[in-house]
């Protein structure tokens, strides 16, 4: 996942909206395929729902078992034609991920602002894909749960609930691509469930913990390998968006 992507998304986006303006500079005034077209307004919503995480980079993380979290935001979009938006986000996230050999999560909470282009296939309900990118903000960090160190021959079991913020990066950034539907309610209010996943490009590692970003004590057991720890998340979310002039 590399910047040739965003653009890959901008580019289908802008050929997208070129097509249906040709189409409808054709046929101004067929009631019946664009009377519904140009009367989308800006809108704006809220959104919740629930996110599966984990991190990658980190032999300590089990990168296949998801740590569950919330997703809780505001939403708000702007129309260049009645199938192409460009939406915005400003959501709280959840993310982190669940350690492979202890019963500990690494916690991350962020501050995300999503932006993105969104692609509606259908009129009512909408059937939609988007792509674009975002940034996140770490409010805090902990890792918390209990771990195993080894004293002679015996298991000893030790609860945990560091923060770990100063040894986290404070800003996260990646990609995000997502599908979904989006129904009418009303005449000014929509509902919608989406799907998203969101891959992050930024290292979580600020390389100043002394013994380990997410477990800075020296009786860890094992050690294992950090490269370059990022970010992963599925989402699953659903909200409703108000149109700003009604339809």
């Amino acid at each position: 996942m590399k910047a040739k992507h965003i653009v890959s998304v901008l580019m289908f986006g802008l050929i997208i909206y070129t097509q249906a303006s040709v189409s409808y500079s054709q046929n101004p005034t067929d009631p019946q395929k664009f009377s519904f077209n140009f009367r989308k307004s800006p809108t704006f919503g809220l959104k919740g729902g629930i996110l599966m995480s984990t991190i990658t980079g980190d032999e300590a993380i089990d990168r296949y078992a998801k740590k569950s979290g919330p997703q809780i935001g505001f939403t708000g979009a702007v129309y260049f034609h009645p199938m192409l938006s460009l939406r915005g986000e400003l959501n709280y996230e959840s993310k982190g991920g669940k350690f492979a050999n202890h019963e500990m999560n690494m916690n991350l909470h962020y501050a995300t602002l999503p932006v993105y282009l969104k692609f509606n296939f259908t009129r009512d309900p909408e059937l939609y894909i988007y792509g674009g990118g975002y940034g996140s903000y770490l409010i805090s960090a902990n890792t918390k749960g209990t771990y195993e160190i080894i004293i002679k021959d015996d298991f000893k079991s030790v609860a945990i609930n560091e923060n770990i913020t100063a040894s986290m990066n404070n800003f996260d950034a990646g990609i995000i691509a997502g599908l979904g539907v989006q129904g009418r309610f009303n005449r000014q209010i929509d509902i919608f469930l989406d799907f998203r996943y969101t891959w992050g490009l930024i290292n979580l590692d600020n390389n100043t913990a002394e013994f380990r970003y997410n477990f800075n004590h020296e009786q860890f057991w094992p050690e294992q390998n950090v490269t370059k720890p990022k970010n992963q998340a599925f989402m699953l979310t659903t909200g409703f968006i108000i149109y700003l002039i009604r339809r």
